[in-house]
This record gives C-alpha cells, structure tokens and sequence, in this order.
C-alpha cells in the first residue's frame, strides 16, 4: 500500500510539473536579444558652429519677396532646435531639419492662396512662434468686406494654434505688405506699407498706432526705426519711440535718404543712409535706448558700410558690395576692429550670414566660411553660403526658393 500511494504521489507531481512548466509565458526566450527594448536612434549630430553644408539642399517653398516680384528673396523661416518653421504660401510649416520629414502645417487664419498673401517673417519669443499677415475680414450685418491683420501664436512643436487674433487696421491703410517686426513680454510690433501698430499680448487689442515710421528694432522698451516727414518717406530721421505709448525718446540730428536701420543684438542697432542735405553716405551704431553711438572711433570711418550681422554671441560683420567689396569683424560688446578683408592678397567675400564665431559668403561665386574671430578662410569648399544657420542646418533663400543644407562638419 505505500509503495502505491507513494507512486501515486510521484505521478501527481510530474502531472503538476507538465501542467506548469514547459509552455509558460515566464519561461526565458532562446533568443534573448528579442525580449530587449529597441535601440534608440543615434542622436543627430550637432555642429556649433557648422563650416560645411550639402551643396544639393531641400527646396522648401517659394521665397517671399517684400515689396513685389522685384523685392529680395527673404529667408521666413525661424530654427527651434532641430525644427524649422518656415512660411509656405498661405500656411506655417514645420520640418525636422536632420530627416528631412514634414512635422505639421498650419493654414493661417483667415488667408487663402487665392489672396496672394506674403506671411510675415515668423520670430521665435520664448516657447511660441508668432506669425501675421493680411487678411481681407468677409461682408457681416454691419460692416462690408474689409482689410486686416490676422495674428496667431503657435505651438513650434506641434503647430497647433495657441490663439488667434484679429487686429482692425486704420481706415484707409490698405494693409497690403505686413511685417512682424518685434515680440516682447508686453508688446508685438506690426507693420504694414503705411501704418505700425503696436499690440498687447495678454489682450490682444491695439495699444497704439502710428504712421509714415518704419519701424525695424524692438529692444527692451523701446522701438526704433525711420520717421518719415509725410507719406513719401523720402525724408527721415532714426528715432526711438516708447513702446508703451508711442511717445518719441529720442531722434537722429541729421535727416535721411533712404535711412535703413536693423537690429544687432541687445543694446545695439546699426543705420545706414545718405545725409539728406549733402547725398553722403553715413553709417553708424546706435544704442535704441538713447539713439547715442556706440561707435568708440569716428563714424565717418564706417561711411562705406551697407548692412551687418550679430552672430548671437560676440561678434558683429559688416559688409559693403559694389565697386568695392568689403568685409569687417567687430567685437559686439565695444565694436573694437578685430579684422577687415580685403588685405594683401586675401579678397573680401559678399556674406550672407553669420552665426556663432562663423561668417558664411559667396567668395568669387563659391560658398566660403570664415573664423569670425580672424577673418581666415575656415573653408572654401563650405557647399553653401546660407543666411540662416544653427547647429544642425542652413537656410537660404538666393535661388528665389526657400533652401535647407544639412550641416556636414
């Protein structure tokens, strides 16, 4: 009898045993690579500064032209990180700069292809992406069809609609060319061919509103830009106006001819004209604030100057092209001359940006990058010669499209 039960038992447990065992879902794989997560993708690489571009590039889009067919190609686009948000048409698009894929599109609120609308020039504040155009507002009950400005704030990294706004343009401004000219905590500067308009934010109303100025600085509280005397422009002075109210701070001696300004970093502006009494050219560097030079030399030295860089950090490149051209290095923080091309036999390249020490051009037709700390040649087999540039990417738009060139080295 025990022999039996005992036997019994045995059988019980192989029983239990091929039951439990064998098939079970714990029971380790043959092949335990299979059981491992999957690897991550390598992480892209990152250049700071980028010398070398693929020469071949992505078309994006058209390049919009301010001011019609004659207008300059401009680069409307804006890098986040490895996204670049650039304008196609009537739409926002945002494209991963390594891959190369579509990230979304965002149609602009209330303008159709069919309007033959130029989006303003989008600008990063913050975690947003602000971004205008014209829009034509349709007939309602009360009022007829009518001219606006249509405003948005968008999520960059997944395109999605933060707000949306409406701003009413004086009557009579046509609102044809809209320019996105400024973002700040409290303040959006707008403009468009006749009027600039300055908008709250938090509300979304216009504060104030002016005419015949053509703003093109927004630094800290203060928007500076050409006043013109009367609606041709054709005779202007610098000045800086409170960006709470409008009221002028400060304005330039001399009046201009076509006076130009642009912005270069915190603290400095640049401008650029011909004296409107005698026709000779003038350059300076103003601090928006005061409308003092920040020049500590004499500016009448600078007089052949035409446009300048900020490479967001240390460095200011000014250029001039015609029947001379002519490329110099400035320390931002004192505007102390650190190079200047051309010198001995080293011609001056025509540059067309510059970004993190790096100043990138077009040296007798071929893309080049310069050290912007001495001006030497980093490369002359740089593959492009973009305006716009971070670590992972160019732009340019000198083709007439809208171009994006991977970094390479």
């Amino acid at each position: 009898m025990r022999q039996r039960a005992l036997l019994a038992v045995v059988l019980l447990v192989l029983l239990m045993t091929a039951a439990c065992g064998g098939d079970s879902d714990d029971a380790p794989d043959d092949d335990p690579s299979s059981s491992r997560p999957p690897a991550a993708a390598p992480a892209p690489k990152r250049f700071d500064p980028p010398a070398r571009f693929a020469s071949e590039g992505q078309t994006l889009a058209k390049a919009p032209r301010r001011g019609g067919a004659l207008g300059k190609p401009e680069v409307a686009a804006v890098f986040v990180g490895s996204t670049l948000v650039y304008v196609d048409e009537s739409s926002l698009a945002g494209i991963d700069v390594v891959t190369g894929d579509d990230r979304w599109v965002t149609p602009m609120p209330g303008v159709t292809i069919a309007e033959s609308t130029q989006i303003a020039t989008p600008i990063l504040y913050e975690d947003r992406i602000y971004v205008a155009a014209a829009m034509t507002v349709p007939d309602g009950p009360r009022v007829s069809s009518h001219r606006a400005i249509s405003l948005a704030a968008v999520d960059p990294s997944t395109g999605a609609e933060v707000w949306t706004a409406t701003i009413e343009a004086l009557p009579g401004d046509p609102v044809q060319d809209v320019r996105l000219v400024g973002v700040t905590a409290d303040s959006i500067v707008l403009d468009t061919s006749t009027t600039t308009y300055v908008v709250d934010p938090q509300t979304r109303r216009t504060r104030w509103q002016t005419q015949f100025f053509e703003p093109t600085v927004v630094d800290g509280t203060v928007v500076a830009g050409q006043l013109g005397e009367d609606a041709t422009e054709t005779k202007t002075r610098t000045v800086g106006l409170r960006l709470t109210d409008g009221v002028q701070l400060w304005s330039s001696a001399a009046a201009a001819q076509q006076g130009r300004s642009f912005p270069l970093g915190p603290g400095l502006m640049a401008v650029h004209g011909r004296d409107f009494a005698s026709a000779e050219p003038f350059f300076d560097f103003l601090d928006p604030a005061t409308g003092e030079s920040r020049y500590p030399g004499d500016s009448d030295e600078l007089s052949a100057l035409q446009s300048c860089w900020f490479d967001g950090r240390t460095l200011v490149v000014c250029a001039a092209t015609g029947t001379r051209t002519v490329a110099v290095g400035y320390n931002w923080s004192d505007l102390a001359e650190i190079w200047e091309l051309p010198v001995g036999d080293r011609a001056a390249p025509r540059v067309t940006g510059a970004w993190h020490g790096a100043v990138y051009g077009l040296l007798k037709g071929k893309p080049v990058t310069l050290d912007g700390r001495s001006g030497a040649v980093r490369t002359n087999a740089a593959g492009a010669a973009p305006a716009l540039v971070n670590e992972y990417a160019g732009v340019s738009a000198e083709s007439g499209s809208l171009r994006l060139f991977p970094a390479l080295a």
